[in-house]
C-alpha cells in the first residue's frame, strides 16, 4: 500500500495505475491485428510439423527473429504443401492473429510460394526418389542410327519447330510427324502425355519420339517436372528424346527419357544423321575396301603359287621314288631288328638256363637245410639269453620285495597297532581313549586288547 501511495505522486487521481491481464493481451490483440491486415512474410521454415486434424505448424525465422505460422486444413494448397521442410525460404501471404488465451500471436497462412525455383527443385527431388527405379540407365531404350520416321511433340508456335525442321532439312532424308502441343502451362503435361499415347497407338512406324520445347523461364518448365511426365514416357514402347532447352539443369523429362539433347539443334544433330559426313564415310569405306581387295588378291595369289610348288612336291612319280627309298629303309631296318631280336633271345636262353640250375630241388634243399641250422641256433641262443635275464630281473624283484615288506620290521620285534573293528592304524596316542579297543598285529598272530591308562 505504501508503493501504490508513492505512485500517486505522479500520476493524476483518477489516471489507472494498473492493468488486468484480460486488458492488456485485448489491447495486444486490437493493436496487432488492426494495424496488420493481409501482408506478404519472407522467412524460412523451421520446426515444421503435420497435426492429425491436418493443420500445418511452423516457425518463419530470420537471423535471430522468429514468429509461429499456421496453415489451416481447409486452405492447404495440395501443389505446395506436401514439397514444405525445414530450412526452406518461402514467401507467405497471411494475416497476424493474438491468441488472448495462449499470450501467443500466429501468422495464419492463405497462400505460400517457394522462393525463385524452389518448387520445381522440391518436386524434382522428391520425384527422383520416389521413382528411383524407372531412371535406371538399363531400362533406356537404344535409339536406332538411321531413322526413317520420327514424330516431334512440340508447339507450332515455338522457335523449337522452326530450328528443328531447318537443321534437320539437309541432313537426311527422313519423315517427321509433327504432333502439337501446349509446352507450358498448366495441363501442358497432359497434353504431351496423350500425344505419346496416340503415336505408340496410331503411329507404329514412328521410329523415334522427339519432345522438345526452347529456352524460357524456369517456372514454365513446371510441365516436365511431374510425375505425368514419368508414366508416359516409361509406358511408350518407341524410345523417347527429350530435347527441353534449358542446359543449365535436367528436367524429370530429361531424366526419364531414353536420351537427352541440351537443345533442339542438338537433338536433331544426334538422332537425324549428316548426310555430307555419311558420304564422306562411304568414300572412305570405299577406298578401305578397294585396299582390302587388293591385299587379298595379292594373298590369294601368294597362296595359289605356294599351292603350286606343293602340287609339284606331291607329283605321282615323286611319290613313287620316295615310297621305294622309304621301303629299302625299312628292310634294313627290319634285319638289324631281327638281328638284335636274335641275339637278345639267346642271352635269354642262357640266363634262364643257369637259373634252372640254381633253382634245382636239390640245390634248394641243401641251402634250406644249412639256413634252418643256422636260425636254430639263433633262437637257442635268443631263447636262453632271455631266460637268463628274466631270472636275473625276479631275483632282484624278489630281494626288493623281502627288504620292504612289513612282516621284515615286525619280526624284529615291532608290531602295527589298528582300531578295533575299524582297522584304522594308530600313529599318536592321543588318538586312543581309555577303554577303546585296539588290535596289535605281530609278527606271527594278533592280540585283542583293552586299553586301561593313555600316557601322551
Amino acid at each position: 500500500m505504501k508503493e501504490l501511495e508513492k505512485l500517486s505522486l505522479f500520476y493524476p487521481e483518477k489516471e489507472k495505475l494498473y492493468y488486468t491481464v484480460k486488458e492488456v493481451t485485448e489491447d495486444l490483440k486490437n493493436i496487432i491485428e488492426k494495424n496488420f491486415p493481409i501482408l506478404w512474410i519472407e522467412g524460412e521454415i523451421a520446426n515444421l510439423r503435420y497435426s492429425t486434424n491436418g493443420n500445418i505448424y511452423f516457425s518463419l525465422i530470420e537471423e535471430e527473429a522468429s514468429i509461429k505460422a499456421l496453415i489451416f486444413s481447409s486452405q492447404r494448397d495440395i501443389a505446395i504443401t506436401p514439397y514444405l521442410r525445414d530450412g526452406l525460404k518461402v514467401l507467405c501471404l497471411g494475416k497476424l492473429n493474438f491468441y488472448p488465451r495462449s499470450g501467443e500471436c500466429y501468422f495464419i497462412v492463405r497462400r505460400i510460394e517457394p522462393l525463385g525455383k524452389g518448387i520445381l527443385i522440391l518436386k524434382k527431388e522428391e520425384l527422383i526418389k520416389k521413382y528411383k527405379d524407372f531412371f535406371d540407365p538399363k531400362r533406356k531404350k537404344e535409339i536406332p542410327f538411321y531413322p526413317h520416321k520420327i514424330a516431334l511433340i512440340t508447339s507450332l508456335f515455338g522457335a523449337a519447330l522452326q530450328d528443328f525442321l531447318k537443321i534437320s532439312h539437309n541432313r537426311w532424308d527422313i519423315e517427321i510427324l509433327i504432333y502439337p502441343v501446349r509446352v507450358q502451362g498448366e495441363g501442358a503435361e497432359k497434353e504431351i502425355v496423350q500425344a505419346i499415347k496416340d503415336i505408340n497407338t496410331y503411329f507404329k512406324d514412328v521410329e523415334i519420339i522427339v519432345i522438345t520445347r526452347g529456352g524460357g523461364a524456369f517456372e514454365d518448365l513446371a510441365p516436365f517436372y511431374t510425375e505425368e511426365i514419368i508414366f508416359g514416357i516409361r509406358d511408350s514402347k518407341i524410345p523417347v528424346v527429350s530435347a527441353v532447352g534449358h542446359e543449365i539443369d535436367h528436367t524429370i523429362c530429361d531424366l526419364i527419357a531414353d536420351k537427352r539433347c541440351a537443345t533442339p539443334s542438338a537433338a536433331v544433330e544426334e538422332i537425324i544423321p549428316n548426310k555430307e559426313k555419311i558420304f564422306d564415310k562411304l568414300k572412305l569405306y570405299r577406298k578401305k575396301y578397294n585396299q582390302l581387295l587388293e591385299t587379298i588378291i595379292s594373298t590369294r595369289e601368294r597362296k595359289i603359287y605356294e599351292s603350286k610348288i606343293l602340287l609339284e612336291d606331291k607329283s605321282p612319280s615323286k611319290k613313287i621314288y620316295l615310297i621305294e627309298k622309304r621301303l629299302k629303309e625299312l628292310f634294313h631296318k627290319i634285319l638289324l631288328e631281327i638281328e638284335k631280336r636274335l641275339s637278345f633271345e639267346e642271352k635269354r636262353i642262357l640266363e634262364i638256363k643257369n637259373l634252372l640250375r640254381k633253382r634245382h630241388p636239390q640245390e634248394k634243399i641243401k641251402i634250406n637245410e644249412e639256413k634252418l641250422k643256422f636260425l636254430k641256433n639263433k633262437f637257442s641262443y635268443v631263447i636262453n639269453g632271455f631266460l637268463e635275464k628274466k631270472e636275473k630281473r625276479i631275483q632282484n624283484l624278489f630281494q626288493l620285495l623281502n627288504t620292504l615288506s612289513p612282516l621284515n620290521v615286525l619280526k624284529r620285534g615291532y608290531s602295527i597297532v589298528k582300531f578295533y573293528p575299524e582297522g584304522k592304524i594308530v600313529k599318536e596316542a592321543k588318538e586312543v581313549k581309555k577303554g577303546k579297543f585296539l588290535e596289535i598285529q605281530l609278527y606271527k598272530g594278533k592280540l585283542l586288547v583293552e586299553v586301561k591308562e593313555v600316557e601322551e
